[in-house]
């Protein structure tokens, strides 16, 4: 019987364990690694920053519950073991597996699943000052630094307006931005605290935000972003941080109460302890036409972790969940193809398609053909986009209960 570890549960571990328990039912024994014992849905970590008016919750289960499945529910009924811990060591020509626990696992295939982390490009104070916006934890402590400010405000023990500046114009940064505008007219109101309460600004370093995008749903998107409230800054690059300003590059100085960093993500550190893996200079592994490293045959990589350059436009392909989600198909059904001593098939990309929400229900949607849908709508496809991707990895029930939970509590944001 082959034995396949997967290490890390995002999109693509999680998709590339359920394609391969699919396809190998009792033909392989499948084991998935994570440090965590849950899925983070992180799309919807913007929500949870922005939360607001539920009922005093000191672990803040119900907010967890909305982005964090735990991997008990995708994978019940499954035959996939799942093991909570932290991989120490991966020997490619050993094919053992070290857990932090000093636990050793041996693999025939290996898929690599292990994300990112925030990269903040050795700037001065980005650690030490700065909301990072990866995790549930991180979103979690944001909106309880929200709720505090306003909080301090109504009683008059904090300065108007209350400032806060997102740094980095990307899509996090933009729905992050968005929401949070939402959020603070919802806040004031509660509280009772007139006109000129906060000030929102989001900073991109280059002269666009979203440079990926076209002109066109560019121009959609920042005139919401102005009627909520949004300051938009470009060629704004952050020099340093401190505890309550932001210095530009230029001279500029951004006051804030609290800024949050979306500026971008880098592979995670522990994949330069794996040795014989080619990597980039940034540190991510580099990946042929099958998704298997280069070098090994029996290690697949997927996800953030990966640098696949596209044929067609010699550009990496970009970090989005869906990728990733492909990511898994094409490793599960090569892993497969390679037990039957067939021919490895291809990945073949595709990213043309993307939601941006922009604060309460509205959302740009780029659909296929080139196609734009905003507003409402935009909003309704996100929400669909959503509730699909709970049933690919949920049983009906749990993903209707989820989706149902998610949309009340969210909707408040509204």
């Amino acid at each position: 019987m082959s034995k396949i570890i997967i290490v890390g549960g995002g999109f693509g571990g999680v998709r590339a364990a359920l394609d391969l328990e699919k396809k190998l039912g009792d033909r392989a024994e499948i084991i998935l690694i994570d440090r965590n014992g849950y899925h983070l849905f992180a799309p919807a970590l913007y929500e949870v920053a922005s939360a607001f008016g539920l009922a005093k919750d000191r672990f803040s289960v119900n907010l967890r519950k909305t982005v964090s499945i735990p991997y008990g529910d995708i994978f019940d009924g499954k035959r996939i073991q799942f093991v909570q811990a932290e991989v120490a060591h991966i020997s490619p020509e050993q094919r053992i597996l070290t857990t932090k626990s000093d636990i050793s696992f041996s693999f025939d295939y290996l898929v690599l699943a292990l994300g990112s982390q925030t990269a903040d490009f050795n700037i001065p104070g980005v650690k030490e000052y700065a909301f990072q916006f990866k995790t549930i934890e991180d979103a979690l402590m944001l909106n309880h630094q929200l709720i505090m400010l306003f909080e301090k405000a109504s009683r008059g023990n904090h300065d108007l307006p209350l400032r806060f500046v997102v740094g980095g114009g990307g899509f996090a940064g933009v729905e992050l931005a968005a929401e949070l505008a939402c959020a603070v007219k919802h806040l004031a109101k509660k509280y009772q605290i007139g006109q000129g309460h906060s000030i929102i600004t989001l900073a991109q370093a280059g002269p666009k935000i979203l440079p990926q995008i076209s002109d066109r749903e560019r121009a959609i998107i920042t005139r919401r972003l102005t009627e909520l409230g949004v300051a938009i800054k470009i060629n704004a690059t952050i020099e340093e941080i401190k505890s309550d300003l932001v210095k530009l590059k230029d001279g500029r100085s951004l006051m804030c109460n609290v800024i949050v960093w979306t500026a971008g993500i880098r592979a995670t550190d522990f994949i330069k302890t794996i040795q014989g893996l080619d990597l980039t200079a940034g540190g991510k592994i580099i990946v042929g036409d099958h998704l298997a490293a280069s070098r090994y045959d029996h290690i697949f990589a997927v996800g953030d972790s990966i640098q696949f350059i596209d044929h067609k436009t010699q550009r990496p392909e970009p970090a989005l969940a869906y990728v990733a989600v492909r990511h898994g198909q094409v490793v599960a059904n090569n892993i497969l193809r390679s037990l039957q001593n067939k021919k490895l098939r291809k990945h073949i990309p595709f990213y043309a398609f993307w939601i941006a929400p922009v604060g309460g229900k509205y959302a740009v949607a780029h659909l296929w053909g080139g196609i734009s849908v905003k507003g409402l709508l935009g909003w309704v496809i996100r929400e669909i986009v959503d509730f699909r991707y709970f049933i690919s990895i949920l049983s009906f029930r749990k993903a209707w209960k989820l989706f149902r939970e998610e949309v009340q509590i969210f909707v408040k944001n509204d």
